[in-house]
């Protein structure tokens, strides 16, 4: 011995000395990038497509359809159904609201360009899926 007193290293009775101790830091995976943007379903997710002379709004509310300044709003509660397509030319989204007794009311918006059609017809899907999803599978009442 060297004459000095304390913990042998590789002791198992030695007491611990104190000092910092770090915790170690969890690890948190990132999100892919290419994952969809879309709200949580819990969220009420909204629509909008115009062009200089319409537009079609979907919202919790309903649909609105506005052209050249006048408004038509369809309350989910009166919508049978809702049809949508490309329009003549291939650059135009139209939608069509059917009411119970089979009328039915059609607004065009047209896109800058295809792209912007194809996005519109996502959102669109989406949003109606979301709304229309509500309607036709509503929450089950406890007993």
């Amino acid at each position: 011995m060297n004459g000095q007193y304390g913990p042998v290293p590789g002791n198992p009775y030695a007491q611990p000395q104190p000092g910092p101790q770090s915790a170690p830091q969890p690890v948190y995976a990132q999100p892919p990038a290419y994952a969809p943007s879309y709200p949580p379903p819990h969220h009420n997710p909204e629509f909008l497509a115009a062009d200089s002379r319409s537009g079609i709004v979907v919202d919790e509310n309903g649909v609105t359809f506005d052209f050249e300044g006048q408004s038509a709003e369809f309350p989910w509660s009166e919508i049978q159904s809702i049809h949508s397509k490309p329009g003549v030319g291939g650059h135009r989204l139209m939608v069509a609201v059917v009411l119970p007794r089979g009328k039915f009311y059609e607004c065009g918006v047209k896109a800058r360009n295809s792209v912007t059609l194809n996005q519109w017809f996502r959102d669109l899907g989406h949003v109606l899926g979301v709304y229309l999803g509500r309607r036709d599978n509503p929450p089950l009442s406890p007993h």
